[in-house]
């Protein structure tokens, strides 16, 4: 019976395999490679890599990109229009922890949503190249009376310096990256070369303090190490480290070399990773 569909009914409840349904409740969207610094076109079309919540709006419901919905009120969504479309949920700048506790709540919080807004950067239903699908959009978003619905600025760049500029640019402005796109290229679900992302890592040091023991595939061995920055602040690195490096950590007291990539609202590296142990001087 390869494909018959088995209902399990238990104290009264219908019971349905995950694997029947999770499939299918995930958007299929199209997912950003990593840029490797190397032109594979005559240019891109650039945009600012938000710090917000991807989010996919079906034409009636607010979805995670893992197809969990989103508590928005409803005057939020129901001022959108119907019509399927792929962005992000976006605060500001630096904002991702609050728009987190925002967005991710059960309970909407009605004047803290009045924050968020709606950055939209493409029609996954459209069949039609890049530079069409941005034109239909904006005409939609032109039309839509959801003032909280925006449109996720393009900008053509022909050449790898200047795509480099506008990044460092931005980074020091607090943004995230940058999001690049092949000109005339369709809508392509999945991991895409259609579909770029463009970050700026930074170094910097810090001395550890202490350990914190791994759980898992690293039971028995160094899982994070707990550092300290000039100014006195405290966090955790998990990752960057490789097997020997945790079963033979850092040693205490000893500076270690990290990489970065901007700050969170907290003032914390986000994404920070183990480099190396900077040598005694």
């Amino acid at each position: 019976m390869h494909n018959a569909i088995i209902i399990i009914l238990l104290a009264g409840c219908l019971l349905l395999p995950s694997w029947l349904y999770a499939k299918d409740s995930i958007p299929s969207l199209a997912l950003a490679k990593h840029f490797k610094n190397e032109m594979q076109s005559s240019f891109y079309w650039v945009s600012e890599k938000l710090d917000g919540i991807r989010c996919y709006w079906n034409g009636e419901a607010l979805l995670t990109r893992n197809g969990n919905p989103i508590y928005a009120p409803q005057w939020f969504t129901d001022s959108l229009p119907n019509v399927e479309l792929d962005g992000e949920l976006y605060i500001g700048r630096g904002s991702y922890q609050l728009l987190t506790r925002i967005a991710l709540d059960k309970k909407p919080n009605l004047k803290l949503w009045e924050q968020v807004t709606f950055h939209a950067f493409d029609l996954p239903s459209s069949k039609a190249p890049f530079e069409i699908r941005q034109n239909q959009l904006k005409e939609i978003i032109g039309q839509s009376a959801a003032r909280h619905l925006k449109l996720v600025e393009q900008k053509m760049m022909n050449n790898l310096p200047s795509i480099q500029t506008h990044l460092r640019g931005l980074v020091n402005s607090g943004a995230e990256g940058l999001m690049l796109r092949t000109p005339e290229s369709p809508y392509e679900t999945g991991r895409t070369n259609h579909l770029l992302k463009m970050k700026l890592r930074r170094d910097a040091e810090a001395r550890v303090i202490a350990y914190q023991t791994g759980r898992g595939k690293f039971e028995n061995m160094m899982g994070a190490i707990w550092v300290e920055m000039e100014d006195g602040t405290l966090f955790k690195i998990g990752t960057g480290f490789s097997n020997h490096e945790r079963q033979n950590p850092p040693a205490i007291g000893s500076d270690i070399t990290y990489s970065y990539q901007g700050f969170t609202d907290k003032g914390l590296p986000r994404f920070a990773s183990f480099t190396r142990t900077k040598k005694p001087e």
